[in-house]
């Protein structure tokens, strides 16, 4: 199942006549830089040139930190093109009806495509949001696909699909799962969360325990907040009740949280909880991101694709600017500039994984997960600000070379592994196979 290990190896180098928007306050943005990278870590980032003979000539290419997307939910990516707008075609009838018929390679293959895709949209790291671990071995071959595609992240362990309320999750494998990877085989790539479903999906005797478990493990949790996500006249996720509980606090993420209250916000903020926003999918169909609110109030807020199957696209620099020009028109907010939109798609989300020592700015001793664009594009000319040109001009396709932890994964806008390639090529095969058990299985039409 797994493909040939053609991931590249680390790659020392000095980049010289690069712009660099390095993301960290003390540095700021520089013109005319140099960023030297070795053994996977960011070693110098200096103004002006290189003295360095083998250095490579970065002129025209603006340097970024690698995109943090923290909320994917990698394992119904394949679904893509199957979801749409005709009668039960939509998003939960299709997970729901194919959910159940994934096998171990339709996991691990439609990881590898999502994260193929991330990589062309200078997406560094993933937090993987599995709510269909069916066995541990599910569990298992994302892990893999992860390491197999060389990207950072987390992997955070969930209830299979459509799990009855009353049902708690497997807790043993869980702990199993939690065990079955040292430190040294993650190569420093990777930790593990928890995806719980929470208190207004569950009764106390299902949740109080999961929570328990994942506090004891030392694993950090993430739920949906959708109380009455899809309910008319919403007015709250009901948060001030997990704040009551004990629940909140700096070690979970709430995904969404789309109809939070002026009191939900408040509790947020005073527990350090992190929010991760979805803005093409919920504003597709939740309503929108409080993307001001939340930043007024100093809640810790990241972004996030949420899924394929919508279908969306993970093209970071046009979802903020789609988040820009909403949140111009919805407050007149002079909150979500393109600087702090920036830094949630990087900074941010490293702070609500816990990697903000490690990635999020261009700063020497953190690791080299970096974005080149083409700043001779014509859609960043003439040149300005070079967060509002990002914001509102970049694009996925202005990208063309990542790199992650040190190992070049796009190279003049191709990807570097086969086996990435491979994984697009085969999505269509891939996802008709899946269709068809599940018209074998008389669960699809």
């Amino acid at each position: 199942m797994s493909p040939e290990p053609d991931l590249p190896a680390r790659t020392d180098m000095t980049i010289t006549g690069l712009t660099v928007v390095t993301m960290d306050p003390r540095l700021g943005d520089l013109a005319d830089a140099t960023v030297t990278v070795k053994s996977g870590e960011i070693t110098a980032v200096t103004a002006g040139p290189s003295g360095d003979p083998d250095a490579v000539d970065g002129s025209g290419l603006v340097a970024l930190p690698g995109f943090v997307d923290t909320h994917w939910h990698l394992w119904n990516s394949l679904l893509r093109g199957t979801v749409g707008d005709a009668p039960g075609r939509d998003y939960f009838s299709v997970k729901r009806g194919l959910g159940p018929h994934h096998d171990v390679e339709d996991f691990y293959w439609a990881a590898r495509f999502a994260l193929a895709e991330a990589v062309t949209a200078g997406i560094t790291t993933v937090h993987n949001w599995d709510h269909n671990v069916r066995t541990g071995e599910d569990a298992d071959v994302n892990v893999r696909a992860q390491l197999d595609a060389g990207i950072r992240g987390r992997f955070s362990y969930g209830p299979r699909d459509s799990t009855p309320s009353d049902e708690k999750m497997d807790l043993d494998d869980l702990r199993r799962f939690a065990g079955r990877w040292p430190p040294e085989r993650l190569d420093g790539l990777l930790d593990f969360g928890v995806a719980l479903r929470g208190p207004y999906r569950t009764p106390a005797e299902v949740y109080r325990p999961e929570w328990t478990a994942a506090r004891e493990l030392g694993m950090p949790i993430t739920m949906h907040c959708d109380r009455c996500l899809r309910e008319e006249g919403c007015r709250s996720c009901g948060l001030t009740r997990l704040a009551d509980e004990g629940l909140l606090g700096p070690d979970l993420q709430i995904v969404h949280a789309v109809h939070a209250s002026s009191d939900d916000i408040a509790a947020l903020a005073a527990t350090g909880t992190r929010v991760s926003l979805s803005p093409i999918t919920e504003m597709r169909t939740m309503g929108f991101p409080l993307v001001s609110e939340l930043m007024e109030a100093g809640v810790p807020v990241s972004l996030s694709t949420d899924t394929l199957a919508m279908p969306t696209a993970p093209d970071v620099l046009t979802t903020l600017r789609a988040v820009e020009a909403v949140e111009t028109a919805r407050r007149g907010s002079t909150v979500a500039t393109p600087r702090k939109l920036l830094e949630m798609a990087t900074l941010g989300g490293a702070r609500d994984l816990g990697l903000a020592d490690v990635i999020g700015s261009i700063t020497p001793g953190k690791r080299a997960d970096l974005l080149f664009l083409d700043g001779t594009a014509a859609n960043l000319l003439p040149s300005g600000d070079l967060a509002e040109a990002l914001i509102r001009q970049g694009r996925a396709t202005d990208i063309v070379k990542v790199m992650v932890d040190g190992r070049i994964l796009l190279e003049n806008g191709r990807l570097a592994q086969p086996s990435a390639q491979a994984a697009i090529n085969e999505a269509d095969a891939r996802r008709d196979a899946l269709v068809a058990r599940a018209r074998a299985a008389g669960a699809w039409e």
